[in-house]
């Protein structure tokens, strides 16, 4: 295998979207739980994700979807305060690149990576290249954005081992060609690149 391909949201860093909505409880006609659902289940936020939507027009459709009486700013910084770096996932991601070419391929909107790379400029330096739904105009599993992690590692698929927590996004992935591991936990995941003869340095 030459390249591996890492999701960033539960992988490299956790979030909750709870952080957000309970500093903001007071100040929205909807319920957390009804935006949770519209956020996850009801492709609220894809066209942003997709980049057709700029910042500004993604926030202006969450008040009036949700009622929410907050001004831009404060949103912005509410809306990216939701995220905490995974130090093990980062220190093994340091390990094999050494090794191997990695890659990051993230369903991301342009708020949340324009946050995380300003504040966490480390993490997205260790990548040869970074696969953004925002930028590619599509998400995870269109197969446009797979083609896009080949197109910029010049890898084909079956040369690819690409992580993700999502079983759904694995699964579609794994019918175009890419070999998969479904994360669960660290040492679940470094089980499972041993099982593709990945060797992981033990130290830098």
């Amino acid at each position: 295998m030459k390249c591996l391909a890492f999701d960033l949201g539960r992988v490299l860093f956790d979030f909750d979207y709870n952080i957000a909505l309970n500093r903001i409880k007071d100040r929205v006609k909807t319920s957390p739980q009804d935006i949770i659902n519209a956020l996850f289940y009801k492709d609220f936020g894809t066209d942003f994700e997709k980049g057709f939507i700029s910042s500004k027009d993604f926030f202006r459709k969450f008040v009036k979807e949700f009622g929410a009486d907050i001004d831009y700013d404060e949103f912005v910084r509410i809306w990216c305060e939701v995220f905490w770096p995974k130090d093990d996932m980062i220190d093994l991601v340091k390990r094999l690149r050494s090794a191997y070419r990695v890659y990051l391929i993230s369903n991301i909107n342009e708020l949340h990576f324009n946050y995380l790379k300003e504040n966490y400029p480390d993490v997205f330096s260790l990548f040869e290249g970074l696969v953004l739904s925002f930028k590619a105009r599509a998400v995870k599993p269109e197969v446009r954005i797979y083609k896009e992690l080949q197109n910029i590692s010049g890898c084909p698929y079956g040369s690819i081992i690409y992580i993700d927590d999502r079983g759904d996004l694995i699964d579609e992935a794994k019918r175009f060609g890419l070999n998969c591991i479904k994360f669960n936990s660290f040492y679940q995941l470094v089980d499972g690149l041993k099982k593709y003869s990945i060797f992981i340095p033990a130290v830098l």
